[in-house]
C-alpha cells in the first residue's frame, strides 16, 4: 500500500484522522461501527487505509446502489494513481471490473450474497465493510446475518465493520459487541426553509420545478432536487425545460452562446436510466455551466455530484410495502424519515455553504419518524428465505439478525416455497429451489 500517496491525495479528509485508530482497534475486536458525517470521506479514505491492517486478505464494501459502486472504486483507484480493476476493483450485477491483483472489492449488497451461498467461509476475505447502513435494505440485512453467521462459526478471523452517516450506533454496538469510532465533519453550514403550506402529493413534481426556478434565480451553483420516483421526474423535467428554454429563447438576442451559459441543464437521475446518462448526471459542470440535477434518493449517500450548492427535498420517497393478505409487493409515495432528510440537506453543504428548500412545514416536520424502518420488518421474505436455505440454514431465526423478520412474514414465506417445491418441509433447499 503505498501510505504517502494516500496521505497526499486525501489526508486533508476527518475520515483520515481516524485510519489509525480504526486499524489498531480491529486488532483487538471483530467488529466495528464507524460514523462519519458527509463529507468526510469514510468511503474512499478507511478501506485503503485497511489494506496494510488486512495484508493476507481482501477487503469487501459493500455499497446499496450500482452506481455508487462504480463511483467508490473509480475514486479510489484514483488516490492510488491506478486503473479500476487492479488494486481496488468493482462487482456489480452482469459486470464487474476486478483482476488477480485486486484486493478491495466494491459490491453491490446482492453480491455477497451469492458469495457467501457459493462459499460460506469467504475464503481469502480478511474483513466485509457495510457502508451506507442505514439504508437497512434487505439484501443488507440478510448480508450482515449471513457474515455473522459465517465468523461465529467457522471465521472468527474475519472483520466486520459497519459504516454510515445517519444511523443509531447505540443499538448496532450492543448488538455486534462492537466499539465505536466517530469521525468529525467537513460540512458547510446549510441553510433550512421549509414551505408556509404541505404541498399535495399529486402536485409535488410542480411545486419541485416552481422551487427549483426560484432558487436558480436567487442563488449560485449546482441544484439537487429530490422527487419520489421516475414519474415525477419526468414531469418535473418537462416543465423545467420548458421554462429554461423560454428563457434561453429570451438571452439569444444577446449571442447564442450567452444564452447556453446562463440556463442550467436539467440531469435526470434514477435506477433504471442507463449507466451512461447516470454519469452524465453526476459528472461535474464545466466552467461557466450550471446543472439541475432531479434524483431519486440514489443520490441521497455514498453519490458525490460536485457543486451543488442548493438542495430541494419534495419530503417524499417510494417504498416497497408487502400485503400479508394478498402476498404480493406494491409501491407506496411514503414521507421520509428525519434522518433521510438530514442526508438530503448534506448534499448542499459539501463544497461550500448551501442552501436547502424542504417543501413541507415545520410542524409537519415534528410528525416524522426519527429513522427509516428496515425493510425486513414490511417486505416480501420470500426471495430471503429461498437464500438463506441455499446458504444452507434451515432456519432463518437462529441467524443473527439486527432487526428478526417477524414470524408470519417468515411462515407466509415457507408456504409459498413449500407449494412451489423449492424447499423441502424441513426448510432445506430442493433442487428445483
Amino acid at each position: 500500500m503505498n501510505y504517502d500517496r494516500i496521505k497526499q491525495q486525501a489526508g486533508h479528509l476527518p475520515a483520515f484522522q481516524i485510519a489509525d485508530a480504526i486499524n489498531s482497534t480491529l486488532k483487538e475486536s471483530a467488529n466495528l461501527v464507524v460514523t462519519a458525517p458527509p463529507g468526510a470521506g469514510k468511503s474512499t479514505i478507511l478501506p485503503l487505509t485497511l489494506l496494510g491492517a488486512t495484508p493476507q486478505g481482501k477487503i469487501l464494501m459493500l455499497e446499496p446502489r450500482r452506481l455508487a459502486a462504480h463511483q467508490i472504486a473509480e475514486r479510489m483507484a484514483s488516490i492510488l494513481g491506478e486503473p479500476v480493476g487492479k488494486t481496488v476493483g468493482y462487482r456489480v450485477r452482469f459486470e464487474n471490473k476486478v483482476s488477480s491483483e485486486t484486493r478491495i472489492e466494491v459490491l453491490t449488497e446482492g453480491i455477497l450474497t451469492r458469495m457467501l451461498i457459493h462459499d460460506a467461509t469467504l475464503e481469502g476475505v480478511s474483513a466485509v465493510i457495510f457502508d451506507e447502513f442505514h439504508e437497512r435494505s434487505i439484501n443488507s440485512d440478510l448480508a450482515l446475518a449471513l457474515t455473522r453467521q459465517a465468523q461465529e462459526i467457522i471465521r472468527p478471523d474475519l472483520k466486520i465493520i459497519i459504516m454510515s452517516a445517519t444511523i443509531d450506533a447505540t443499538a448496532i454496538c450492543e448488538a455486534l459487541q462492537a466499539p465505536l469510532i466517530e469521525s468529525e465533519g467537513r460540512m458547510f453550514p446549510v441553510e433550512t426553509i421549509y414551505s408556509e403550506i404541505d404541498i399535495a402529493r399529486y402536485d409535488i413534481y410542480k411545486e419541485v420545478a416552481a422551487t427549483i426556478l426560484k432558487a436558480a434565480d436567487k442563488h449560485e451553483g449546482d441544484i439537487l432536487a429530490f422527487l419520489p420516483g421516475q414519474s415525477e421526474i419526468l414531469k418535473c423535467k418537462e416543465i423545467l425545460d420548458a421554462s429554461l428554454s423560454r428563457a434561453a429563447a429570451s438571452l439569444s438576442a444577446a449571442s447564442s452562446s450567452a444564452a447556453e451559459l446562463s440556463v442550467p441543464q436539467v440531469y435526470p437521475l434514477y435506477g433504471n436510466l442507463p449507466p451512461e446518462k447516470q454519469r452524465l448526471a453526476i459528472a461535474p459542470s464545466k466552467e461557466g455551466e450550471r446543472k439541475i440535477v432531479l434524483a431519486t434518493p440514489i443520490a441521497e449517500t455514498s453519490l458525490t455530484i460536485e457543486g451543488v450548492r442548493i438542495v430541494v427535498d419534495s419530503g417524499l420517497c417510494r417504498k416497497l410495502v408487502y400485503d400479508a393478505r394478498t402476498g404480493l409487493s406494491h409501491l407506496e409515495t411514503v414521507t421520509i424519515s428525519k434522518d433521510m432528510a438530514t442526508q438530503r440537506k448534506g448534499r448542499a453543504g459539501r463544497v461550500a455553504e448551501g442552501i436547502c428548500y424542504r417543501l413541507w412545514t415545520q410542524t409537519s416536520e415534528h410528525l416524522m419518524e426519527d429513522q427509516r424502518r428496515p425493510e425486513i420488518e414490511e417486505a416480501d421474505l420470500t426471495s430471503m428465505v429461498l437464500d438463506i436455505a441455499a446458504f444452507g440454514e434451515n432456519n432463518p431465526q437462529s441467524l443473527l439478525w439486527l432487526t428478526p423478520p417477524s414470524s408470519s412474514n417468515l411462515l407466509n414465506a415457507k408456504e409459498l416455497l413449500l407449494s412451489l417445491e423449492a424447499i423441502e418441509p424441513n426448510g432445506s433447499i430442493t433442487p428445483l429451489g
